[in-house]
């Protein structure tokens, strides 16, 4: 059953998938049966250019018929004086003037292929009505049971102009379905890859971990032999022997790593089955320390954090710094200006109790993102020396007042809101710099946000072990 497990994801993004495209495949063919009435609108300029005539043309050119068709020819800046319909191949239940710009006819169907010419004469208007819209000298609308098609013209007397700026509900579903199957698929098929990938950027937390692990173990056991510590080794059990063999690929390290873990998991068996006497303790710890020691001292540890691993944790580093700035920017620059008065109008001290408020709210969501940054950094950026004696690595916990440390630099680099603060310099309000005001307060973020998780802890939060 643990064998299946891992392949579950990709077998249940590819039914996903499947659904997904089997919807999209449905409904595309119900949409290519349906009818569709298309419509061509023609005209031609009558008498000193204050008559028009127009020649409307509808043909259902689709797969099916439509039923209770309505037609509706409207010219919202004239009137029509005359009308014909020459040709048409349904019955016409209802022909009427709505208005004296308005001309509607019902047809009870409108089979595949059948067709109706209408000609109509319009006088302009010499005083338009109010709210009509002027710009627009016909539209025409065919609806019926299965749809709606409407045309329109502003310029062009004979081009089909149809509204693409309105996108249908349904056509919007397609393609987000359409979407969401693309990436199941994906996931499907590159499930292997992700894997991979994620395994390569654990592979340096993972040694980070386990050497932490064996220099707390000897410095414990070095401190007092007689210890009787809980030392976790959860984390070397955490991935399959097969996994530890490719992080620890020389035979002769993982050996002396496997020996230690199953040493100090004998002597937690031990101390969990019966109490020990000081002479067995000593003994179980002696070797536990024998073991963890000589292979801190055995195994080069820098060969199992590479350039190229630290090279793909920065990137991930820097991807999550910008994207820290981006929310901070948007939460304290965007939707303040989205939803909140304009700070102008508060008096001097409201306005201090919202800069106040602002710099702490900043500085605590500063604090949140560059927390977890550094986190991230301890254990994927560290650096082995190159005799192999020491690591040192960005730390929050084993650094004094670390937590301290970096609420206090939160506060100075990132707590100053720059907005409020080109209140001040009579930089908000000015439309002609407007954009670049902005773009340089994000690009002032992203930097501060730099500074903060990437620069500060390199020289503040650095924490320095003795392997050997």
């Amino acid at each position: 059953m643990d064998d299946l497990r891992p392949s579950l994801l990709p077998i249940a993004s590819s039914v996903i998938g499947s659904g997904l495209l089997l919807f999209v495949v449905n409904n595309i063919a119900m949409s290519v049966s349906l009818p569709h009435i298309y419509l061509q609108v023609n005209s031609f300029s009558g008498q000193n250019n204050q008559q028009t005539k127009f020649r409307i043309i509808a043909i259902n050119d689709g797969r099916s018929a439509a039923t209770q068709v309505r037609l509706t020819l409207l010219y919202p800046s004239a009137t029509i004086i005359n009308f014909t319909i020459p040709f048409h191949n349904e019955n016409i239940t209802s022909l009427k003037y709505e208005k004296p710009s308005s001309l509607v006819i019902q047809l009870q169907r409108l089979s595949m292929g059948a067709s109706i010419i209408m000609n109509t004469t319009i006088m302009k208007k010499n005083v338009v009505t109010p709210g009509s819209p002027t710009n627009n000298r016909y539209v025409v609308s065919a609806t019926s049971d299965q749809g709606t098609n409407t045309i329109a013209d502003s310029s062009s007397p004979t081009l089909r102009i149809e509204d693409a700026g309105i996108i249908p509900f349904n056509l919007r579903l397609l393609i987000l379905a359409t979407v969401l199957a693309i990436i199941c698929f994906l996931i499907a098929l590159l499930y292997r890859r992700i894997k991979d990938y994620k395994f390569q950027i654990n592979r340096p937390k993972f040694v980070f971990d386990i050497l932490q692990q064996m220099i707390t173990v000897r410095d414990t056991l070095k401190k007092n032999i007689l210890a009787t510590d809980i030392f976790p080794f959860s984390r070397w059990t955490s991935i399959s022997d097969e996994g530890k063999r490719q992080i620890f690929s020389d035979h002769l390290d993982y050996n002396l790593i496997n020996e230690f873990y199953t040493k100090l998991g004998q002597r937690d068996s031990n101390f969990s089955q019966r109490e020990i006497i000081d002479h067995a303790l000593k003994n179980l710890n002696q070797d536990c320390l024998s073991l963890v020691d000589y292979a801190l001292k055995s195994i080069c540890w820098s060969k199992y954090h590479t350039v190229s691993h630290k090279r793909s944790h920065v990137i991930l580093i820097m991807a999550a710094i910008m994207s820290g700035a981006f929310a901070i920017f948007f939460i304290f620059e965007v939707l303040r200006v989205v939803f909140f008065v304009p700070i102008q109008e508060l008096s001097e001290p409201y306005y201090d109790i919202y800069y106040i408020l602002t710099l702490v709210a900043r500085a605590v969501v500063a604090f949140l993102l560059a927390r977890e940054i550094i986190n991230f950094q301890s254990s994927s950026t560290y650096d082995v020396s190159a005799n192999n004696d020491t690591i040192s690595y960005i730390s929050l916990s084993s650094t004094r007042h670390g937590l301290c440390k970096l609420f206090v630099f939160s506060f100075l680099v990132m707590g100053t809101p720059l907005f409020l603060l080109s209140v001040q310099l009579h930089y908000v309000g000015r439309s002609d710099i407007a954009y670049q005001f902005f773009i340089m307060i994000l690009v002032i973020d992203v930097i501060r946000m730099f500074i903060l998780s990437f620069i500060i802890p390199r020289y503040t939060l650095k924490s320095l072990n003795r392997i050997r």
